[in-house]
């Protein structure tokens, strides 16, 4: 058999070293595969830091798993350690069990829902229950009890109510199987993973004491107000109007009947489950676990007029305006983005309209006596008429400028005005600011560029309404129709006659929107300055003038399209992840600090020890330099009658021995 030292006899050989061949040749090994699980450790805290890092959402799933893997590959890393020392570090194990328990421990973040009534009135709620009935139902409550606004009477039914649902159901173990692995990048599976559990919610019975309080509530209701009343049944779940707003991400049923409340229920329960729900929550950094759906059922409004209110300029918060959208009818078109809207700014101070754009509006929804909502078409009287004269718009303003005083925040107001001239507010929620989120490109007021830089781009679009500002160059995707929304590639500008919710799972792919009609107060408005994705709305024609695949640069900020890559307008800005903040982001980053961290840096110092290993890189550190020396040191167990290995000597400045593993 070929030997290794034939290579070194006619060479000059020094001191041979003769250990134990089996008991060397088991260290070795040891020593080997502790240089691999080394390299692979390594690599697992380069990647899981490039990840958190970056500033693009990131799947809890993926660290979580390598987080296993990097603890098991630390294990054996300790356990091939203690092999080849012959025990002499079973502190180690301590430290490694301490550390890689307190990490697992982080992403431990099953939600624990209190026990409660299942069902709560308004009356008797406020922003202190947000836990038990969800952002929407217990802002509304605080809005009539502490800041005296009308508000329309209901009930929610809490989040207790919604795991007892879905507990009486087995549903939750059910859900979480189909969810497991879930990547809803992935769009495929995602559409088709999405209405396979919602059906198992539909499909599933209410237990007889949830059934019974909700017919009772809505039958108390009756018993105070007629009852010829019904139902707005609206989502409100725990995580909804928090650090991420679910703007529109849930559903909501209008105009229910008694017979269609348990279905209403069940639907916006579901909801939890849908496509862009699903997409939104976990882009934003939310578990599944952390959205439990309490729902509020308040009394429907048949509105005359409705819409939306800022309290600042969402764009520009040192612009001190209140912003109004408005619409005839229900307010449905202008939080989906369906129809173009009334727009009134007004200035804080002075409360002067300073602006006032009156949309040619064809479209009205309203409640059908059958149940639910119809579309139907504007007379044509009110066709371009204002949707709100001076005296509601004060009214409005007033309410407004309550409420941010009473939550010293600015705030996304829902309001609807009935037939009898009334005013309610139907929703009250913090307002989320595209300042604090940078673009990923600049808009072009920063940047200094001349008319003759621009001259040689044809200006495609001029006018519309900012959205989310912010600069950005693709290839044009015009949207058809909804069935190839899922085709827009990566990178592309997203061309829609409207704006939607249904948008929400492509933000990823998308670099800008731009649409025909819309407005800055609609649902969709808020998640693209969340996912701080420059968007400008209301065009008019954007459709129609952009080619498919043409490439364009779209300047929201200035709202202006251009044709063409204006390079003198984008530059590279670093974003921030919009998963900051979020409970993933938060237990990966509690996490990393138990990981990443190297403190153990000179073998020399007293410290240099299994006691004082803080993280699982100073494990590893540890463990490297401790089996570096042990292997080399080893001639101490040598036994003088084998000749395993034997000293080189060159005229390198360096010992070398030459091992023979036979």
């Amino acid at each position: 058999m070929f030997n290794l030292f034939d290579l070194f006899r006619k060479s000059k050989i020094g001191d041979r070293i003769s250990p134990d061949e089996s008991i060397f040749k088991r260290k070795y090994e040891c020593f080997r595969r502790i240089l691999v699980s080394n390299n692979r450790a390594l690599e697992i805290i380069t990647d899981l830091e490039h990840i958190f890092y970056r500033d693009k959402p990131f799947s809890l799933a993926y660290i979580l798993i390598q987080s296993e893997i990097l603890l098991g590959e630390v294990f054996s890393i300790v356990e091939d350690l203690n092999a080849l020392s012959g025990g002499e570090y079973p502190r180690l194990f301590d430290a490694a069990e301490k550390i890689g328990t307190t990490i697992l421990k982080d992403f431990e973040q099953k939600k624990k829902i209190d026990k409660t009534n299942l069902v709560i009135p308004l009356e008797m709620l406020s922003r202190d229950n947000i836990s038990e009935v969800g952002g929407k139902a217990a802002n509304l409550g605080e809005v009539y009890n502490r800041a005296h606004l009308p508000v329309p009477q209901g009930f929610a039914v809490t989040a207790y109510a919604c795991q007892h649902f879905l507990d009486h159901n087995d549903l939750s173990k059910l859900i979480d199987n189909k969810l497991k692995g879930l990547d809803v990048n992935a769009t495929e599976t995602l559409l088709k993973i999405s209405p396979e559990i919602q059906s198992l919610i539909l499909n599933a019975e209410l237990p007889d004491d949830l059934e019974r309080e909700l017919r009772n509530a809505a039958i108390e209701l009756k018993h105070k107000l007629g009852s010829d009343i019904r139902l707005a049944v609206r989502s409100s779940a725990t995580t909804e109007d928090s650090e991420a707003s679910f703007a529109g991400q849930h559903s909501t049923v209008l105009n229910v009947t008694d017979k269609n409340l348990i279905h209403a229920y069940k639907e916006v329960v579901s909801s939890t489950f849908n496509s862009r729900a699903l997409y939104y929550r976990r882009s934003r950094g939310y578990l599944d676990q952390d959205v439990i759906m309490s729902v509020a059922c308040i009394i429907m409004i048949d509105a005359q007029v409705s819409g939306i209110m800022y309290t600042i300029d969402p764009n520009d918060s040192l612009n001190a305006v209140i912003m109004i959208s408005a619409v005839w009818g229900l307010g449905v078109s202008a939080v989906d983005g369906s129809t173009n809207t009334d727009f009134y700014q007004v200035n804080k101070q002075n409360r002067q309209i300073e602006k006032s754009e009156i949309a040619f509006k064809e479209i009205i929804c309203t409640t059908d006596a059958e149940g639910g909502t119809k579309d139907e078409t504007v007379s044509d009287d009110l066709k371009d008429k204002a949707c709100l004269n001076p005296s509601q718009i004060k009214t409005l303003v007033d309410y407004a400028l309550k409420l941010e005083r009473h939550y010293g925040a600015a705030l996304d107001i829902e309001w609807a005005i009935d037939k009898q001239n009334k005013l309610y507010i139907l929703q009250a929620r913090p307002l989320k600011k595209s300042l604090k989120f940078i673009p990923a490109e600049t808009p072009a007021t920063s940047l200094d560029v001349s008319k003759e830089e621009l001259a040689d781009h044809p200006v495609l679009i001029k006018g519309g309404a900012s959205a989310s500002g912010g600069t950005a160059s693709g290839l044009a995707y015009v949207l058809k129709s909804d069935h190839n929304l899922y085709e827009i590639p990566e990178g592309a500008i997203l061309i829609a006659h409207q704006t939607s919710p249904r948008y929400v799972p492509i933000m990823g792919r998308a670099k800008a929107i731009v649409t025909d009609v819309g407005s800055v107060t609609g649902h969709m408005a808020s998640v693209a300055r969340e996912f701080q994705i420059p968007t400008l709305v209301g065009t008019q024609n954007a459709t129609s003038v952009i080619e498919h695949s043409e490439e364009i640069t779209v300047d929201a900020t200035n709202k202006i399209v251009y044709k063409g890559r204006v390079e003198q307008l984008l530059k590279e800005k670093k974003a921030i992840n919009p998963m900051k903040g979020s409970p993933t982001y938060k237990a990966t980053q509690a996490a990393l600090k138990k990981i990443a961290p190297l403190n153990l840096l000179d073998p020399k110092q007293d410290n240099f020890n299994p006691d004082s290993c803080q993280t699982i890189h100073d494990i590893i550190r540890f463990a490297h330099e401790m089996s570096m020396r042990k292997m080399f040191w080893i001639s101490d167990d040598i036994k003088s009658k084998e000749n395993i290995a034997v000293r080189l000597y060159s005229s390198l400045p360096l010992s070398i021995y030459v091992i023979d593993l036979g």
